[in-house]
């Protein structure tokens, strides 16, 4: 019996090394099961931007997936609002940001939502990098809707152009880009993913709508620096790009998914400066800024670990960096001031002390004088009036006076 039990055991620590891969690599795939949005989280999430224009939309994309750059961005933007718009764009060309996010910088209003809204950008661009097809068909299937719903008739600054069943908007003249502002609750017509409602943004400030329609607009942003290097390629469902040069001209390229050296998007998780990916199937994917090759040994999961624990302590060391650097500016700036205050108060209050002592001073002698010249007189009249009183003498005295 003890010899069954023997076996029994060493033949379950003979199995365990086998039975524990299939275990880890079942978790592994329910992990990216679970991580993989549904239609209507697709819909919910793009819908806000699904209607922009497809250069536009582009970049809005390829951003999303850097979202600490994006944050920087529009950081290094409030700080420079003394800037024009094109100076700021020169300016942003000279930073190791990726160029969809320094393409950004000509859109301030969908900059700052990018920024201020980052759990929609985090997620946004985790759908991208997840499942790229699956976000660009879900971009045509709300294009479709709001052509259903007869609201792309409206869009008048651009043009709509329908090509193999896939609805393509640009704008109307290359060089000038209008970001439209639209309700997509009503844009779309019937909401059909009622369990996800679609995201909805205030109005973008400077923003008018027409008497009719559903679209609000603005002035167009004039392009002359080189906006125009990515492109959707519809019919495969990518994103395509050219080689990008660091140009202060306008440059339009024509049909970018067509043209010489044309490639598809790649991500380049230098750019995520150490911001942690969502999913177990993406960590996995860009668990370090270089490839790694067939012939490369394993990563044991908790080298791992420790790597990522150790990228997530760098960033949160330089957001607290920032953080103290920022609130050490604001003590310093608020001490100057206070000393300042103080100093104009101290002056002030010398000033008023000095005011007020002097008529003081003037009145004290006044009264100095006035009493020093009333003595004077009553002495001069007390020696004149007054008579000496006798001295009373013995009586021995006044006998030998009288001798």
């Amino acid at each position: 019996m003890n010899t069954l039990k023997k076996w029994c055991y060493l033949s379950l620590v003979i199995a365990m090394p086998l039975i524990m891969p299939v275990t880890t690599v079942n978790a592994e795939q329910n992990q990216l099961e679970q991580t993989q949005y549904s239609e209507g989280q697709l819909a919910q999430m793009l819908a806000p931007i699904a209607l922009y224009p497809d250069s536009l939309l582009t970049h809005i994309l390829i951003a999303s997936t850097y979202p600490l750059e994006v944050v920087q961005a529009h950081r290094w933007q409030q700080s420079k609002q003394h800037l024009s718009t094109q100076k700021q764009i020169d300016k942003a060309q000279n930073k190791d940001w990726d160029p969809s996010v320094v393409a950004l910088i000509a859109f301030p209003n969908v900059l700052q939502k990018l920024s201020e809204d980052l759990d929609w950008t985090q997620s946004l661009g985790d759908a991208f990098l997840q499942d790229e097809a699956q976000v660009l068909a879900s971009i045509q299937m709300l294009r479709q809707e709001a052509d259903n719903a007869n609201s792309l008739e409206q869009m008048e600054n651009m043009q709509v152009t329908r090509v193999s069943n896939q609805i393509i908007i640009e704008p109307v003249k290359k060089e000038i880009v209008y970001v439209p502002y639209y309700d997509p609750r009503t844009v779309y017509g019937y909401w059909r993913w009622y369990r996800y409602p679609p995201i909805y943004w205030a109005v973008y400030p400077g923003y008018v709508r027409p008497s009719y329609g559903h679209f609000y607009w603005r002035a167009g942003v004039h392009i002359s620096f080189n906006y125009y290097f990515s492109a959707f390629h519809w019919h495969k469902r990518h994103v395509v790009v050219v080689h990008h040069h660091n140009s202060h001209k306008y440059r339009h390229r024509g049909r970018i998914v067509t043209s010489h050296g044309a490639k598809r998007w790649a991500h380049k998780p230098q750019h995520r400066r150490g911001v942690a990916y969502s999913s177990g199937a993406l960590r996995h994917k860009y668990k370090s800024h270089h490839p790694i090759r067939v012939s490369n040994k394993a990563i044991s999961p908790i080298t791992r670990d420790k790597v990522q624990h150790k990228r997530e302590q760098q960033l949160r060391s330089k957001l607290h960096a920032n953080t103290r650097l920022k609130q050490k500016s604001y003590k310093q700036s608020h001490n100057t001031q206070f000393n300042q205050h103080n100093k104009m108060s101290r002056v002030n209050k010398t000033h008023k002390v000095q005011q007020h002592k002097t008529p003081y001073k003037a009145a004290k002698t006044h009264r100095q004088e006035h009493r020093a010249t009333h003595t004077q007189k009553h002495k001069s009249t007390h020696k004149q009036t007054h008579r000496p009183r006798p001295v009373p003498r013995s009586h021995n005295q006044a006998k030998m006076s009288k001798d």
